[in-house]
């Protein structure tokens, strides 16, 4: 099942994917959206006036209920993209602000049978 896994710190960062296009998810979610900005991201995709952006990392692009996201840092960032039906990024996003809201140590997303699943890692207490 493919999968990225992302560390909250003073930074996120992507620490480890399976395939190229989770590196690309998780790269949009740290880099471009950030800590509980998914909502911005949603009510651009709802926008039907673009059906193409980028950001800091990558990109997302709209077409026949789909987007792709892929990173702007590969040879080939289409090659790089991960290809999701609409109501599935939103429902991630929607997902990574509730649980940027805990703060985290880890997450890791999972995606299969088009949905994302997010499981956190907690942090320990001192």
């Amino acid at each position: 099942m493919p999968y990225v896994k992302i560390k909250f710190g003073e930074a996120l960062y992507v620490t480890k994917a399976d395939i190229p296009g989770m590196y690309s998810i998780g790269h949009c979610l740290t880099d471009d959206v950030g800590y509980c900005e998914g909502q911005r991201r949603i009510d651009w995709i709802l926008d039907d006036r673009y059906d193409i952006g980028s950001s800091n990392r990558t990109f997302m692009e709209k077409f026949d209920g789909m987007v792709a996201v892929g990173d702007l840092f590969t040879e080939d960032p289409k090659e790089a993209a991960l290809i999701v039906p609409i109501l599935v990024m939103i429902d991630l996003l929607h997902q990574w602000d509730e649980v940027c809201k805990t703060n985290p140590e880890e997450v890791t997303i999972y995606y299969e049978n088009e949905k994302f699943r997010i499981e956190a890692k907690e942090r320990e207490q001192a």
